[in-house]
Formats: structure tokens, C-alpha cells, sequence
């Protein structure tokens, strides 16, 4: 497969095209975003990975101009910043997927792998020809179940035929797709690696897969007719081979090509499983001290260069010592740290990425009153530089050390996603309950598909993840029933299957799937495509102005509908009451709550009054033309409703605050009617033992 990389850092450019070179994909750079421009509509790519903060030509409007002129492949975007912000923008520039720096060279590579599965139509994820299998997923050929090693290149020819079985590929074409521009071979070099890859075939006992066109060049040779009197038991791919069944595959039954996807993986993919798999307990020492000599080789290669961006960063707080920062220093400093937090990651230094994010932020708008503040900062990153890299990335299932890079939040202490997973393996859903909740994944698990109502309405949960062969209901039909109400539109729902039949596959995604993984499960690429899908989950309901948890409208289109009543309240000279509902239950039981809350309220609103989602604990209801004694009044069988359901649920009685205000008497804009509002909170109690409404 052929990428196209355009960032301006040298030694992040360095460091990856090695990497990914040796794990067979061709990689073309480019360091600015015009030149980038030019590789892209001169040469066909597979991916195209942009940074955002480019010269002459910004990431995110590189990506609008090809998407206007009609580029396809998938586009992943690296950016610095993790706000939400950067996010949408480069998602609306027609991004498929972004990854924020700090990152792992394993992150990286499983979202490329992610995004070139991800099928156009009908991606095959399994390439077969006779008894001949390439698995692009792990990097490997077989024939007859039978491993043969290829060189990157030949690997490179055999899926290019694979994948298009109809095309003929000139000698150009073929240089173009498999050797990047600075390596420029003659046509010879394809007929040399055309023979190697015969040979080696053959010697594995397959047939010639590649045919001559005269004159034109090379194509898949057509499958030779099966013998007769020989019958097929079961379903074929298209290039004639049994397939295994989605039933079978969905229920975990693997074939022999299956286990050596699981337990023959190439040396290049030792890091992935390296995650994913248990230490070996007889050589835990020898493979870390594997990981930290290739991380120390690697940093030691661009040692002189991060020592010059580190000695600008010195320069400025050798000035900011002597009490000034000339503008030559900041912006040349500021360039320094930048660069330091996109390449540090790939060599270990995730706190020390972290750290040149902070002094990239402060020379962005630099005070000499905080001087010695970024001279600290300096010399504790020094010391991390010093004491060298620490390995390549997370080394146990149960420490994880991605972070911010990861998610962009601190799940140490910040908030946790709930994970719905439903499979009638009780061995995979034991798994899924130890895999996540280190990651800050909470998981509630079901072994009976019709038990889904039921636990939707109970807690919201923020991702659900499905089988695809389940008694009673399929995972298909599920999925499709999810997605028929509005209710559940947004939310992200993965299958996690066996099934490699293109066709299921493409089921998958017409069902309203908004990704799926192979079992069995590597544990990177699950975190990493699990908090990919949460973070795009939440930034579509934010644009789409939908609060997760209760279905209601967000803040932000909340303050909107909200506003436009009291605009006609005051135009036309009537009131306008704001009642607010807060629920006094920690966050954990809050967010049942409040989903119930949110399905009881919208039942009790007039058509064209207001209710929105003002908080994880609060729900703002606006009403024009009745006072607030009366509105109150016709939310209260919602509330006891809402609390009687939670109560069953949990055994206590959860409790409420209620109050609220009234235009023209207690303000003339939102902001004055919702501070009266809060300043109402009396005591919480349940709000079956309220009486009546409060009138003030």
C-alpha cells in the first residue's frame, strides 16, 4: 500500500517513513502543504496522512481542496491540539479520522490499518485465489495454509494483483504504486521481483498466480476449473475458495487460516501483540530490554537534531533569565517546541511530548512575569532528555500510558465512558470486562440481546458493541432496530465478529454499523478504535445539538430555543417561566436519572415550548405564556415518574431540586432568569413528597 505523508518535522518524517517502511507500506513525504498538493494529484495513494500546522498550505485546507477535486482514500490528520474545535474542523475539511500528538507508532498504525479496511463498497479483507490467501490485516501469505515469507516489495505486487483481479498493471503503473519517488528503479526491477515472487510460490506448492499481457504488462491469472466430480460443502468468495459461514465465524469458530492469523504474525508486528497478549513469563526482561534498545537506536539517530530544537528552548530562557524575550528567540523557540511534541512520542517521551505542548502554549502568549515558570519547564524537560527513552509504548494491559494522546482526556480523574457489550460468549464478554475498565471504560455486559430496552433506559450507555450471531435476535437485526429511532441515531455501535466474508461486512455498515473489529481482539486497536468512535460519537451530537445522555437538546441549542422564547415573550408582552430540574445524586446515579428525566419531561412540554440538557445534573425547561406555579405543576407527575423508575432501579430514593423564575418579575435575559433560578435551590428531596409546587 502507498501513503503519502506531509508534515514540516524532519525527524518525525525520518522516523516514520522507517517504520512504516518496514512494516510494507511505501511512504512518500512531503514537507509543506503545496508540495504535498503536487504529490497528491501526481501519484495514486492508498492514505494520505496530513499534518494540520503546515507551511505554504495549512492540513485542513489541503484537505478541502482534494476532496473538491475528487481524492477518495481515506485522509488521517495529526494535530496538536485536542480541542474540540481543531477536531470539527478537520472532520468538516473531509478527514476520515485524526489522531492527536503525543502518539505511539502502534496508534498510528492501527488507525492506518482501520482506515484502509474500511471498504468502498465491498472491501475484501481477506484476499484469496485458489488456495492461495493474503490477510492484509496481518500482514501475511499463505498458501494451503502454509506461510511464505515475501520481501515488502513482492508482498506489495501480490496484494496489488489481489485486489483488483480484473486490471492489467503496466510497468509504470507498478513502479508508481510500489517505490516511492526518491527511489526511482528501472522496468527490470519489476520482472525481478515478479520472477522472485513465482518462485517462492511455487516452492509452497501454489500455482502461477501472475500472467504476461503482451505488451501491456501484468494481471491475476484467471482461477483453472475445478476438477470434475469435485463439490464445494459450503459458500465461495469470489475467486472460487469455501468460505467460512458468518455463522460459524460470528460464533468464534476459527479455521486453520484464522489460528495462524492469530499465532504466526510477522516479526514486524511483534509490538502490537506485545500489547495484546500476556508477558511471557520465562523472558519478560529480554523483551524489554528489546523495546528500549530499539527505542534508544532510534532517538540516538535524530539525537543532534532534538539537541538543537532543545538548545533554542534553551536560548529563550537563557533571555528570559537576563529579563527580555526578543521576538527572533519566542518564534524560533515556539517552532522548537512544537516540533519536540509531534516526534517525542515515537520514541518514548510521552511526559516529555507533554511537556513541550505546555511550552509551545506559554511562548504562544509569553509573560515575563512567568518566566521562571517556563525556565522550570526547560530544564525538567532536559532531564527527561537525558536520562533517554524509556521503551515504546504501554507494556501491560493493565497500565495503560496513552492518555491524552489517546482520548484528550485524563481518565485519572476525569469523567469515564459506560460500554454496552452484548454477546452470548460469556468468554468474550469476560474479556471485554477486563480489558477496558483500566482505560476508564466502564462495561455492562449482556448475554441476552432482548435485555437491550431494558438496559438502554436504565443507563444511556456512550458506545455499544455487538456479536453478530446471538440466539433470539441477530446482531444485524439489532442494529438495524437501534437505528429506526431517533432515540439511538447517534449512538456508536461496533461488531465484534470472526466473520471476514466481504459480504457480511458490508451488511455490517448498510445495518447502521459505524465500525467493526475481527476477533480475535488485539487490545490496541480495540482502546484505540473504541475512544476514536466515543470522541466522533460525542463531536457529531454536539454539531447535531443532541445531548447523549438524555436525548434532549444540548446547552448550546438549548440557550437558542430558550432565547427565541423569551424574545416573543417580550415582543408580545407575555410571560415566560424557566423551571429548573436538578438532580442531587452523584454522577454515577445521576445519569440514569437524567435519561429518564429527559424521556419523562418531553411528554409534558406543549409543542414549541423549550427543555434542554443544561448539565450532567440539570435539565432547563422553558414555557411561554404560563405562570410558574402551573408550569410546575405539569411537570411534577414526569419528575415523580422519573424518580419512582430510578428508585425501583437502585433501592434509594434519589432526590431533586426544583425551582425556577418568571419574565418580566425576576429578569429580562436568560443569564438574570437561570442565576434567580439557582438562587431558589432549596433542600433536595424526592419529588413525590414535594406537595405543592413552590411558587416562587
Amino acid at each position: 500500500m502507498k501513503l503519502l505523508l506531509v508534515d514540516d518535522d524532519d525527524i518525525l518524517i525520518g522516523q516514520l517513513t522507517s517504520d512504516l517502511a518496514d512494516q510494507n507500506y511505501v511512504v512518500d513525504t512531503a514537507t509543506d502543504g503545496l508540495l504535498g498538493w503536487e504529490y497528491a494529484t501526481a501519484a495514486s495513494y492508498d492514505l494520505i496522512v496530513l499534518d494540520i500546522d503546515l507551511p505554504g498550505l495549512d492540513g485542513v485546507s489541503l484537505c478541502q481542496r482534494l476532496r473538491q477535486t475528487g481524492y477518495a482514500g481515506p485522509i488521517l490528520l495529526l494535530t496538536g491540539r485536542s480541542s474540540s474545535t481543531d477536531k470539527v474542523l478537520g472532520l468538516n475539511a473531509g478527514a476520515d479520522d485524526y489522531l492527536v500528538k503525543p502518539y505511539t507508532l502502534v496508534e498510528l498504525t492501527a488507525r492506518i490499518r482501520a482506515l484502509l479496511r474500511r471498504p468502498p463498497a465491498v472491501n475484501h479483507l481477506s484476499l484469496r485465489w485458489g488456495s492461495l490467501q493474503l490477510n492484509p490485516n496481518a500482514g501475511q501469505v499463505t498458501v494451503a495454509d502454509r506461510l511464505v515469507v515475501l520481501s515488502p516489495k513482492e508482498y506489495g505486487l501480490l496484494e496489488l494483483f489481489l485486489r483488483y483481479p480484473d486490471r492489467i498493471f503496466s510497468n509504470t503503473v507498478l513502479l508508481e504504486r510500489l517505490w516511492s519517488t526518491d527511489e526511482a528503479p528501472g522496468e527490470e526491477t519489476i520482472r525481478t521481483h515478479i520472477k522472485r515472487l513465482r518462485r517462492k510460490l511455487k516452492q509452497a506448492g501454489g500455482d502461477d498466480v501472475i500472467e504476461n499481457v503482451y505488451g501491456m504488462g501484468y494481471r491475476l491469472r484467471a482461477l483453472p476449473p475445478e476438477p470434475t466430480g469435485t463439490t464445494q460443502s459450503g459458500p465461495t468468495t469470489p475467486h472460487g475458495v469455501p468460505k467460512e459461514t458468518p455463522q460459524a465465524s460470528a460464533r468464534g469458530e476459527t479455521t486453520g487460516r484464522d489460528r495462524d492469523a492469530a499465532t504466526a504474525l510477522p516479526a514486524q508486528f511483534e509490538t502490537d501483540l506485545s500489547l495484546a497478549a500476556a508477558p511471557d513469563p520465562d523472558q519478560p526482561a529480554t523483551q524489554e530490554q528489546a523495546a528500549r534498545a530499539a527505542a534508544i537506536a532510534a532517538f540516538e539517530r535524530f539525537r543532534p537534531a532534538i539537541d538543537d530544537r532543545l538548545a533554542a528552548l534553551h536560548q529563550a530562557a537563557s533571555t528570559l533569565r537576563a529579563g527580555d524575550l526578543p521576538e527572533a528567540v519566542r518564534s524560533s523557540a515556539c517552532a522548537a517546541a512544537h516540533k519536540l511534541a509531534g516526534s517525542l512520542g515515537l520514541f518514548g517521551f510521552m511526559g516529555g511530548s507533554h511537556l513541550a505542548r505546555r511550552l509551545e502554549d506559554w511562548l504562544q502568549q509569553p509573560s515575563l512575569a512567568e518566566g521562571p515558570f517556563f525556565i522550570a519547564l526547560v530544564d525538567q524537560l532536559d532531564q527527561q532528555l537525558q536520562a533517554g527513552p524509556s521503551g515504546v509504548a504501554p507494556e501491560s494491559n493493565t497500565a495503560p500510558v496513552v492518555g491524552p494522546s489517546l482520548h484528550g482526556v485524563d481518565r485519572a480523574g476525569g469523567d469515564r465512558y459506560q460500554v454496552l457489550a452484548i454477546d452470548d460468549d460469556p468468554a468474550m464478554l469476560a474479556q471485554l470486562r477486563r480489558l477496558l475498565p483500566p482505560w476508564g471504560l466502564d462495561v455492562v455486559t449482556l448475554d441476552d440481546p432482548r435485555q437491550i430496552w431494558a438496559s438502554l433506559k436504565a443507563s444511556p450507555p456512550d458506545l455499544v458493541l455487538l456479536d453478530l450471531d446471538m440466539p433470539h435476535l441477530s446482531g444485524l437485526e439489532l442494529c438495524q432496530q437501534l437505528r429506526q429511532g431517533d432515540r439511538w441515531q447517534t449512538l456508536p455501535v461496533l461488531f465484534l465478529t470472526a466473520c471476514r466474508d466481504p459480504a457480511v461486512i458490508y451488511q455490517l455498515y448498510q445495518s447502521g454499523a459505524d465500525d467493526y473489529l475481527p476477533k480475535p481482539i488485539l487490545e490496541p486497536e480495540l482502546i484505540n478504535r473504541l475512544f476514536q468512535r466515543l470522541e466522533r460519537g460525542r463531536l457529531l451530537q454536539t454539531l447535531a445539538g443532541t445531548d447523549p445522555t438524555t436525548g434532549l437538546a444540548n446547552r448550546q441549542k438549548g440557550t437558542i430555543e430558550l432565547d427565541l422564547l423569551l424574545h416573543l415573550a417580550q415582543r408580545y408582552g407575555q410571560p415566560f417561566s424557566l423551571v429548573r430540574v436538578e438532580v442531587a445524586e452523584a454522577a454515577h446515579a445521576a445519569k440514569a436519572l437524567m435519561s429518564a428525566l429527559g424521556q419523562a419531561l418531553v411528554g409534558q412540554v406543549r409543542q414549541g415550548d423549550a427543555i434542554a440538557c443544561w448539565s450532567k445534573s440539570e435539565i432547563l425547561v422553558g414555557v411561554l405564556d404560563n405562570d410558574l406555579a402551573t408550569t410546575q405543576a405539569q411537570l411534577r407527575p414526569a419528575l415523580e415518574s422519573a424518580v419512582a423508575a430510578a428508585k425501583a432501579a437502585s433501592a434509594v430514593s434519589p432526590g431533586l431540586y426544583l425551582s425556577g423564575a418568571t419574565y418580566p418579575r425576576d429578569g429580562h435575559c436568560l443569564a438574570e432568569l437561570y442565576q434567580m433560578a439557582c438562587q431558589r435551590r432549596g433542600s433536595p428531596q424526592p419529588a413525590s413528597s414535594r406537595g405543592q409546587p413552590s411558587r416562587r
